[in-house]
């Protein structure tokens, strides 16, 4: 990035560029009013209070030592529910989720910590779901749950998961997790398929219920076989080889029909792969980015930013539409579909009464914080942006106009660097 005439470059430039792609209300009292929006006025919440979070680097469990093999660099990674101030201090905190090392107290973040990655340097995780209390029963869900979709549906029992479910109420059960790395590499075992999710080992589940996806039976015989290492209740197994070429790659939750919730309530984290032919960069790039062991107040000038957008309520909570009416622009007694399942509608409907097809937040909140601030000098920053938005685009500029260089994509490095003034980034992705 070049030289900067002004220090707060979040302030001015991704602030500024993120607004101008903000869905907006045309009367917003009346929607909060209605349930269809968050009680929080985005324009009571003041920008620029908090100073930019840079997530450190994930600190591993333990090498695994191979005769004759590369070490592999092991982890293991729970969800937790826990509360953060993303809003600006004076504001209530809010609940979220998120991943952290298990074996590391003040790890759990939002959004998690980044874990480093080294090319042909194997990383295996285990990830366990542990969205339980601390008497070991189960935590519902923090956002409203549609069960007439094609989803984990738990409550259809062995045999009856990942399908449609008939019940048009909130689901209000253990959580389906399981961890996709979008972008990476994977064998088939450790891609993180929608239907090899699994529950919490909470000792409350409900009889009958379904405790892992259709997939994760197989999964769980083809990566023991292939790493020795056995699955647990409430766990996978995952291994990454990173024989890809240097990326900027990111982990979140992929279970079937709740992806968009689960992400939303906050389980994602950079998984940055370093090296290789992909990395054949002529000169030095800004640095240094987070690493393990670094000494407090180290300046960093690789900096990754995950932008997203949510919407919030006035005790600090996380909004999230419990009904149809909320794309429909209607309030809830005035819907007229016949919702899954209707047998009254005269043929299968295949509308869902909760789920919306596109949600749009109406504050931009980047890495865990609404609106922070970066001080900066005048010198070169390395940024990585993540579009981590459920659908908007993100249209980023400095306010000052001034140009900057993308060096690479969501693939890894570009050919050469392109000089901009503007970039458009996509949901769910991301330029190095």
């Amino acid at each position: 990035m070049t030289a900067l005439t002004r220090r707060r470059l979040l302030q001015s430039g991704i602030g500024a560029g993120a607004g101008l792609v903000l869905w907006q209300f045309g009367n917003r009292q009346v929607w909060a009013a209605a349930g269809l929006a968050g009680t929080l006025d985005p324009a009571g919440i003041e920008k620029y209070r908090a100073p930019l979070v840079i997530p450190p680097a994930m600190p591993r469990t333990r090498r695994i030592i191979r005769p004759g093999a590369k070490p592999i660099d092991y982890y293991e990674i729970a969800v937790r529910q826990f509360r953060q101030q993303i809003l600006p201090p004076g504001l209530p905190a809010t609940t979220v989720w998120s991943y952290g090392s298990v074996n590391h107290a003040g790890s759990f973040n939002y959004p998690a910590f980044t874990i480093e990655a080294k090319w042909r340097a194997p990383v295996r995780v285990k990830w366990i779901n542990q969205l339980i209390d601390k008497n070991g029963n189960y935590l519902p869900h923090l956002l409203p749950i549609d069960q007439t979709l094609h989803w984990a549906n738990p409550p259809g029992g062995p045999g009856g998961t990942d399908s449609h479910g008939n019940d048009q109420r909130q689901y209000t059960g253990p959580v389906p997790i399981v961890t996709h790395l979008h972008g990476g590499h994977s064998t088939e075992f450790s891609d993180g398929f929608a239907e090899a999710w699994y529950l919490p080992a909470a000792g409350n589940v409900p009889e009958g219920f379904a405790t892992v996806g259709s997939h994760y039976g197989d999964f769980q015989a083809k990566a023991e076989a292939a790493l020795g290492q056995s699955w647990t209740p409430g766990s996978a197994v995952f291994q990454y080889d990173n024989d890809q070429a240097a990326a900027t790659i990111w982990y979140h939750d992929h279970t079937l029909g709740m992806t968009r919730s689960n992400v939303y309530a906050g389980p994602a984290g950079f998984y940055l792969l370093r090296g290789g032919p992909g990395d054949g960069v002529r000169g030095t790039l800004p640095g240094p980015a987070p690493a393990l062991g670094d000494p407090p107040g180290l300046r960093y000038y690789e900096i990754p930013l995950a932008i997203q957008d949510r919407s919030f309520n006035d005790d600090g909570s996380l909004f999230y539409p419990n009904s149809r009416a909320f794309f429909e622009r209607l309030e809830p007694s005035q819907l007229q579909i016949p919702f899954i399942p209707d047998p009254a509608c005269g043929g299968p409907s295949d509308i869902s009464p909760i789920w919306n097809p596109e949600f749009f937040g109406d504050t931009i909140v980047v890495n865990g914080k609404t609106w922070p601030f970066l001080e900066v000098e005048q010198r070169r920053y390395r940024f990585r942006f993540l579009n981590g938005c459920n659908a908007r685009f993100l249209l980023l500029q400095m306010s000052n106009k001034l140009p900057f260089w993308q060096i690479g994509a969501e693939g890894g490095f570009l050919p050469a660097p392109i000089e901009l003034t503007r970039l458009l980034i996509g949901p769910r992705s991301g330029p190095t």
